[in-house]
């Protein structure tokens, strides 16, 4: 399967900030589609509708996400505002044709209606992003706006696995949820780089919600950022996400004890899903964020003995979003002992190959996004450095 650059206009007939945008949200929509292929393919042993499936979260991230920077960035643009909404809002239709494409070549006995009304609620959503009122709006509110935010992405992914009918309901239910708290974590820390342009635009999120006072009063996007970075609004930040990491750790244990699949399966379906993100979805190779250097050192340490095969778990879980590193100490959705005591068993060569990815995956996902709330504040604390 071509890679979504691969569709791109030419460079004449893109600016390079714009296809910069467009690879980094496939980078982010990808992480959905990866869940989507590895969940699919455990299920169908199906490489080809798998991929074509976890395509399709893939590439309506990205639509929605350009179609939305048409919208919030529009103002800033000035004398170049025409040629950026044309190549915004063009781009982001080219690549729904891809969705088109992919929802056209499903075998007839996959329904994807439950799919097209998720793809509904998300253009609502869109509609309705300025129906809240900082103003008024409680810290209710907000995590109630952000909740709705994500679920539709999660329901969006999960039912695309549902399709594949290879899953009870239960186990349906159970991705939903996990997905739906992943979704909120990295909605909320996303937020937090935002919030300069949430509080021009009148934009109500969980970080504004937490500030006792108004920030939009502030003099300056500078002060505002100054003031809230100051309040206590960080710490009870921490609080909630804490409180979310707990839960998705819950259910992933959950989740990982009702599955009747060996751990040898999972593996595989996880190298299966992560190989069609590295080839497939991510424009950046692979020998860029994980030398070779490195690669044959993971190698090393997995063909070792048990303490060595620990240790290259523990590394590699410790730099990804809900792994080890998480914000709170005691909190993470991946705990590192169960992971490790799952491996120590498992064929060195996939899982080499994984620990190689999820490595890779993890330094592009913190290149296009932060992935942890310490990270957020740092990158809104510099933002407001470069504006004040």
């Amino acid at each position: 399967m071509a890679r979504p650059i691969d569709h791109l206009p030419s460079e004449r007939e893109l600016s390079p900030a714009v296809r910069t945008k467009y690879e980094a949200y496939a980078a982010q929509g990808g992480l959905l589609g990866a869940f989507t292929y590895a969940a699919v393919v455990l299920e169908t042993d199906d490489d080809d509708l798998a991929a074509t499936l976890a395509s399709i979260p893939t590439t309506l991230f990205v639509t929605s996400s350009l179609h939305d920077d048409a919208i919030d960035e529009a103002d800033d643009w000035a004398g170049d505002r025409k040629r950026r909404l044309n190549e915004h809002v063009t781009l982001g239709d080219l690549a729904f044709t891809s969705v088109l494409e992919a929802a056209n070549s499903l075998p007839a006995e996959i329904d994807l209606s439950p799919v097209l009304e998720t793809v509904r609620e998300i253009g609502r959503g869109q509609l309705g992003e300025e129906a809240v009122e900082p103003a008024t709006a409680t810290l209710e509110d907000a995590i109630a706006r952000v909740d709705e935010r994500g679920a539709v992405w999660a329901d969006l992914a999960v039912s695309l696995i549902g399709a594949s009918d290879g899953y009870s309901e239960g186990h349906l239910e159970r991705l939903r949820t996990i997905t739906r708290t992943a979704m909120f974590v990295l909605t909320v820390v996303d937020d937090v780089e935002d919030l300069p342009e949430d509080v021009a635009n009148g934009v109500a999120n969980v970080p504004i919600a937490l500030y006792d006072g108004d920030l939009s009063a502030s003099d300056s996007t500078a002060a505002a950022v100054e003031s809230f970075l100051e309040s206590d609004a960080p710490r009870r930040l921490e609080a909630l996400l804490a409180e979310r990491r707990a839960e998705l750790e819950a259910d992933v244990r959950d989740l990982a004890g009702s599955i009747d699949r060996s751990n040898e399966a999972m593996l595989d379906a996880v190298h299966r899903a992560l190989t069609w993100y590295c080839e497939s979805v991510c424009s950046t190779p692979v020998a860029q964020t994980v030398p070779p250097v490195r690669q044959r050192e993971i190698r090393a340490q997995v063909a070792g003995d048990e303490a060595a095969r620990r240790r290259a778990a523990e590394t590699v879980v410790a730099g990804l979003p809900f792994g080890a590193a998480a914000d709170s100490e005691t909190v993470a959705a991946v705990d590192p002992e169960t992971l490790t005591d799952a491996v120590v068993d498992l064929p060195a060569d996939p899982l080499a190959d994984v620990l190689v990815a999820l490595t890779h995956v993890a330094t592009v996902a913190d290149g296009v996004m932060s992935t942890s709330l310490e990270e957020a504040l740092a990158t809104l604390e510099r933002r407001a450095a470069t504006t004040a």
